[in-house]
């Protein structure tokens, strides 16, 4: 048999400490309804904006690769891009460095269309290395490494999918968060 686990309690009219009794009353006029705590905005706009400015800006400087790419063609044939890839490259650059830095500004700033503007820089930009992973290099590259293209092209595919998609989720983060503090603007 085991022992008794509330033998060492006292009952509440046994306990030598005080306590309070009776009831709590509100009155009707104070509190009808909800109560909202009014609280700060949330950070996390302001702090995924300087993230996105910080990585539009890197994003910039490496578009200098590609233009000294375009300066000197055996670079382009070295590393086994054609002019088609290297237009695709160029103009995905341009759009995540201005859809970056404009929309982590905007966010920082707790506006909503911030967050609207770098979503559809994610679509776009993906939307462009889809259409880079289809081109005639890119398949005669995977053929010269002894894969069949369209494989791997499935495959580059789904993990660039999977990449916007989780970027897309932490730059969703401040439409998530309670309190976000941004404001009703729309990009369209």
């Amino acid at each position: 048999m085991q022992p008794d686990p509330w033998g060492d309690v006292e009952p509440e009219h046994k306990s030598t400490e005080p306590s309070l009794e009776g009831t709590v009353s509100l009155s009707g006029d104070n509190f009808n309804g909800q109560i909202i705590m009014l609280q700060p905005p949330s950070s996390s706009s302001k702090v995924i904006g300087i993230l996105l400015i910080i990585y539009g800006a890197f994003n910039a400087l490496s578009l200098l690769l590609n233009f000294i790419a375009f300066m000197d063609p055996s670079l382009m044939e070295e590393a086994g891009y054609s002019f088609t890839d290297m237009i695709l490259l160029t103009i995905s650059g341009i759009v995540a460095s201005l859809t970056s830095i404009i929309g982590g500004y905007w966010m920082s700033n707790y506006k909503r269309k911030g967050v609207h503007l770098v979503l559809l820089g994610l679509v776009v930009g993906f939307l462009l290395q889809v259409a880079m992973s289809f081109s005639d290099s890119t398949q005669d590259m995977f053929e010269q490494l002894g894969l069949e293209g369209s494989t791997v092209t499935a495959l580059v595919v789904g993990i660039q999918a999977a990449c916007a998609a989780v970027c897309a989720l932490i730059v969703a983060i401040p439409l998530m968060v309670a309190n976000n503090g941004l404001d009703d603007s729309k990009l369209f």
